[in-house]
């Protein structure tokens, strides 16, 4: 009964091998790929100022504020981008505490995007935080980066 074992393990034991390095190799691939998705903002983000400028892979986008953000009042965002994007949600961060993220409308060429969002809670210039999703090409781009006003 043990010869038969042993005789079923070494039979087995080269394709648990040969699975283990193809599952290893499709982990490794995917964070690759998954590297290439994330949004980089290229310098400090001041979107009431105009400066916030955010790149991926194709894509070029500015954020803007028509003010700065305030407790409990509506805040008017603006994504412009170089490149037709298929959708953009967004969410804001304040002293750790994200709010729901919102899907951003369209102004029709998708390369103008305008979402009206509420930030709650208390806000200093070092507590914000905007969470950004982008589709682009069928594809997933994300980012997380503080606001500076």
């Amino acid at each position: 009964m043990k010869n038969r074992h042993t005789t079923i393990a070494i039979v087995i034991a080269p394709f648990l091998a040969l699975g283990g390095y193809i599952l290893a190799d499709i982990y490794s691939t995917d964070e690759i790929e998954n590297a290439d998705k994330k949004l980089i903002v290229t310098d400090e983000c001041r979107p009431v100022n105009n400066q916030c400028e955010i790149l991926g892979i194709g894509m070029e986008m500015h954020l803007n504020f028509n003010a700065a953000p305030v407790d409990q009042r509506l805040l008017s965002v603006e994504l412009n981008s170089k490149t037709s994007l298929d959708d953009v949600a967004m969410s804001l961060i304040v002293a750790g505490t994200e709010v729901a993220p919102m899907k951003m409308k369209n102004t029709g060429d998708k390369k103008r995007w305008i979402l009206d969002i509420m930030p709650i809670g208390m806000i200093t210039k070092n507590n914000l935080k905007i969470r950004l999703a982008v589709s682009y090409k069928a594809s997933l781009h994300l980012a997380e980066f503080p606001i500076t006003y």
